[in-house]
C-alpha cells in the first residue's frame, strides 16, 4: 500500500512517463527474447540458456535488452 500512495502523489506527467517506460521495457524484452530464441548459438555471446531467462524475467527499464543488443550478439 505504501508504494501505491507514493505513486498516487506523482504528477500526471510522471505517471505517464513511468507507463511509457514500462511499455518500452516490455517491448525491448520481447524483441530480445525472440532474437535470442531464433539466433544460432554461435551468434550469441554467452550461453543462450542464461540470456533467455534473464531477459524474460528481469525488469530493467530497457537496460538488460540494450546490453544484449550491444554486447550479446556477435556481428557477422
Amino acid at each position: 500500500m505504501a508504494v501505491r500512495k507514493k505513486i498516487d502523489k506523482l504528477p500526471g506527467w510522471a505517471k505517464a512517463l513511468l507507463g511509457v517506460l514500462g511499455v518500452v521495457d516490455v517491448g525491448l524484452r520481447v524483441l530480445a527474447v525472440l532474437d535470442v530464441a531464433n539466433r544460432p548459438e554461435e551468434e550469441v555471446n554467452g550461453p543462450k540458456q542464461v540470456w533467455l531467462p534473464a531477459l524474460a524475467t528481469v525488469s530493467s527499464m530497457g537496460l538488460l535488452p540494450a546490453a544484449y543488443f550491444t554486447l550479446g550478439r556477435r556481428r557477422a
